[in-house]
């Protein structure tokens, strides 16, 4: 036996409401390795890192004692193998081997809109800690964390801070270099806009809908 809804409204509705649910996604995290660009284009040993990450919304700085200097992409600055081979980030101006030359205070990531489910991995080149600062677009800070992967060694490091906007990474003393990789992050839920079509296919379903329930 069939048996018939005697709600179709409701049941038009719902189906209207499951198109817009289905125009929600979660875009998938972003893992910046520092080895290729943005657009996948490989990054050459010793090359200082600015926008190269921007068409995923994302740049960085070096600030040594308030003034913009170089950090740069390059091998492990202790030869020790990255995580994701060949490049880290370090905050060396020349990340040639021991990091000779200056080395900056800040390593500054600058993100264009709120991100959260942020993690990477941390070489502190030492047992002295890199403390990193997460702020808001308000520049409200969000989160302090300082960290030390105990000697030359790479150690995953994770923050529970959302709707980050900035994260200045401080080196312990004006001498000290220290080296990150694999910057992981999430963007908030995304809205994919519904085709007109199909928007006015639903709203000609529900119109059906009304008019037979009202011709019963």
């Amino acid at each position: 036996m069939l048996f018939r809804s005697h709600h179709p409204i409701k049941n038009v509705l719902g189906s209207v409401a499951l198109l817009f649910a289905s125009s929600l996604t979660m875009a998938a995290p972003i893992v910046i390795n520092f080895d290729v660009d943005g657009l996948g284009s490989p990054i050459a040993p010793n090359t200082p890192m600015t926008d190269q990450y921007a068409s995923v919304g994302v740049t960085f700085q070096g600030l040594e004692n308030g003034v913009p200097v170089d950090i740069n992409a390059a091998p492990d600055p202790d030869g020790v193998t990255a995580p994701s081979d060949p490049n880290v980030l370090t905050n060396c101006a020349d990340a040639s081997v021991a990091c000779p030359g200056n080395r900056a205070d800040v390593v500054r990531i600058l993100f264009d809109m709120p991100v959260f489910d942020i993690s990477l991995q941390l070489d502190s080149l030492g047992s002295s800690a890199v403390t990193f600062n997460l702020y808001d677009a308000a520049d409200a800070l969000l989160e302090t964390l300082t960290i030390t992967s105990g000697s030359s060694v790479f150690i995953p490091v994770a923050f529970t801070a959302s709707d980050v906007r900035r994260i200045d990474g401080v080196q312990p003393d004006d001498t000290w270099a220290w080296a990150m990789d694999d910057l992981t992050f999430s963007r908030a839920e995304a809205a994919v806009p519904v085709p007109s079509t199909l928007l006015l296919f639903g709203l000609g379903l529900l119109g059906l809908g009304i008019r037979g329930r009202r011709n019963r």
